[in-house]
Protein backbone atom coordinates (compact mmCIF):
# COMPACT_ATOMS: atom_id res chain seq x y z
CA UNK A 1 0.00 0.00 0.00
CA UNK A 2 2.75 2.63 0.77
CA UNK A 3 4.24 1.97 -2.58
CA UNK A 4 1.27 3.34 -3.96
CA UNK A 5 1.19 6.27 -2.39
CA UNK A 6 4.72 6.86 -3.87
CA UNK A 7 5.16 8.09 -7.62
CA UNK A 8 8.70 7.41 -8.47
CA UNK A 9 10.28 10.71 -9.58
CA UNK A 10 7.41 12.99 -8.23
CA UNK A 11 10.09 14.99 -5.40
CA UNK A 12 12.38 15.71 -8.25
CA UNK A 13 9.97 17.18 -10.94
CA UNK A 14 8.38 19.51 -7.80
CA UNK A 15 11.89 20.25 -7.20
CA UNK A 16 12.52 21.51 -10.65
CA UNK A 17 9.94 23.81 -10.49
CA UNK A 18 10.15 24.86 -6.92
CA UNK A 19 10.11 28.63 -6.64
CA UNK A 20 13.24 29.61 -5.88
CA UNK A 21 13.30 33.35 -6.63
CA UNK A 22 15.91 33.29 -8.67
CA UNK A 23 14.86 35.06 -11.64
CA UNK A 24 16.77 35.99 -14.38
CA UNK A 25 14.79 38.69 -16.11
CA UNK A 26 13.15 41.60 -15.35
CA UNK A 27 9.56 40.75 -13.45
CA UNK A 28 6.63 42.49 -12.45
CA UNK A 29 4.44 40.69 -9.73
CA UNK A 30 0.63 42.82 -10.14
CA UNK A 31 -1.77 41.10 -6.71
CA UNK A 32 -5.20 42.27 -5.44
CA UNK A 33 -5.48 42.35 -2.12
CA UNK A 34 -8.75 41.07 -1.78
CA UNK A 35 -8.11 38.18 -4.29
CA UNK A 36 -10.03 34.89 -3.04
CA UNK A 37 -7.70 32.49 -5.17
CA UNK A 38 -4.54 33.82 -4.93
CA UNK A 39 -4.02 35.39 -1.21
CA UNK A 40 -1.67 38.23 -1.19
CA UNK A 41 0.27 36.75 1.44
CA UNK A 42 0.84 33.11 0.51
CA UNK A 43 1.04 33.89 -2.95
CA UNK A 44 2.60 37.70 -4.08
CA UNK A 45 4.51 38.37 -0.85
CA UNK A 46 5.44 35.50 -0.73
CA UNK A 47 7.19 35.33 -3.56
CA UNK A 48 9.07 39.10 -3.26
CA UNK A 49 10.44 37.24 0.08
CA UNK A 50 11.49 34.45 -2.26
CA UNK A 51 13.33 36.91 -4.47
CA UNK A 52 14.71 38.53 -1.77
CA UNK A 53 16.29 35.81 -0.15
CA UNK A 54 17.84 34.25 -3.24
CA UNK A 55 19.18 37.51 -3.67
CA UNK A 56 21.44 37.50 -0.32
CA UNK A 57 22.51 34.18 -1.03
CA UNK A 58 24.11 35.09 -4.62
CA UNK A 59 27.97 36.32 -4.32
CA UNK A 60 27.41 38.92 -7.37
CA UNK A 61 24.99 41.16 -5.42
CA UNK A 62 25.59 43.60 -8.62
CA UNK A 63 23.90 41.54 -11.04
CA UNK A 64 19.79 41.51 -9.95
CA UNK A 65 16.90 42.02 -12.58
CA UNK A 66 14.62 44.47 -11.61
CA UNK A 67 11.57 42.95 -9.46
CA UNK A 68 8.68 44.82 -8.10
CA UNK A 69 5.50 43.79 -6.45
CA UNK A 70 2.50 45.90 -7.44
CA UNK A 71 -0.66 45.77 -4.74
CA UNK A 72 -4.03 46.83 -5.90
CA UNK A 73 -6.13 47.84 -3.01
CA UNK A 74 -9.19 46.29 -3.08
CA UNK A 75 -8.23 44.16 -6.34
CA UNK A 76 -9.80 41.09 -7.38
CA UNK A 77 -8.43 38.86 -10.91
CA UNK A 78 -12.34 37.99 -11.15
CA UNK A 79 -13.66 40.97 -13.08
CA UNK A 80 -17.53 39.80 -12.44
CA UNK A 81 -16.89 40.43 -8.34
CA UNK A 82 -17.06 44.15 -9.36
CA UNK A 83 -20.45 43.69 -10.98
CA UNK A 84 -21.37 42.01 -7.70
CA UNK A 85 -19.56 44.61 -5.25
CA UNK A 86 -19.87 47.90 -7.31
CA UNK A 87 -17.68 50.59 -5.94
CA UNK A 88 -15.51 48.36 -3.88
CA UNK A 89 -13.86 45.54 -5.96
CA UNK A 90 -10.65 46.99 -8.16
CA UNK A 91 -10.38 44.96 -11.50
CA UNK A 92 -6.60 44.04 -11.59
CA UNK A 93 -6.22 43.89 -15.24
CA UNK A 94 -5.97 47.76 -16.38
CA UNK A 95 -3.19 47.95 -13.97
CA UNK A 96 -1.57 44.70 -15.05
CA UNK A 97 -1.69 46.19 -18.89
CA UNK A 98 0.31 49.22 -17.45
CA UNK A 99 2.73 47.36 -15.13
CA UNK A 100 3.65 45.45 -18.65
CA UNK A 101 3.96 48.57 -20.76
CA UNK A 102 6.50 49.61 -17.92
CA UNK A 103 8.22 46.29 -18.19
CA UNK A 104 8.57 46.81 -21.75
CA UNK A 105 9.66 50.67 -21.74
CA UNK A 106 12.60 49.35 -19.03
CA UNK A 107 13.51 46.16 -21.34
CA UNK A 108 13.66 48.21 -24.43
CA UNK A 109 14.30 51.72 -23.60
CA UNK A 110 15.94 51.36 -20.20
CA UNK A 111 13.43 53.67 -18.42
CA UNK A 112 13.32 52.88 -14.81
CA UNK A 113 10.98 50.95 -13.53
CA UNK A 114 8.29 52.59 -10.47
CA UNK A 115 9.04 51.31 -7.44
CA UNK A 116 6.96 48.48 -5.53
CA UNK A 117 4.09 49.74 -3.91
CA UNK A 118 0.22 49.52 -2.66
CA UNK A 119 -2.50 51.16 -5.54
CA UNK A 120 -4.80 52.73 -3.73
CA UNK A 121 -8.21 51.81 -4.57
CA UNK A 122 -8.80 54.18 -7.70
CA UNK A 123 -4.96 54.93 -7.99
CA UNK A 124 -2.65 53.94 -10.82
CA UNK A 125 0.96 52.51 -10.41
CA UNK A 126 3.66 55.95 -9.43
CA UNK A 127 7.09 56.98 -9.88
CA UNK A 128 6.68 58.25 -6.44
CA UNK A 129 4.02 56.33 -4.36
CA UNK A 130 2.26 57.63 -1.38
CA UNK A 131 2.45 53.75 0.26
CA UNK A 132 5.72 52.32 -1.31
CA UNK A 133 5.74 48.87 -0.09
CA UNK A 134 2.97 46.25 0.95
CA UNK A 135 -0.63 48.31 1.39
CA UNK A 136 -0.98 48.63 5.24
CA UNK A 137 -4.60 47.66 4.34
CA UNK A 138 -5.96 44.95 2.39
CA UNK A 139 -9.35 46.69 2.24
CA UNK A 140 -10.39 50.28 1.87
CA UNK A 141 -14.07 51.34 2.03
Amino acid sequence: MEESLTVRGVFRSVDEVETSGDIGKPLITVAGTMDALLPIKRGARAYEARVLESREHHQDRHHHPAYRLYEIQNGNHIESFSLLFPGQIEVIQPHAQKAFDFLVDHVEHDQKLPPSQCIPKGGEISQSPAEPGHCANLFAP
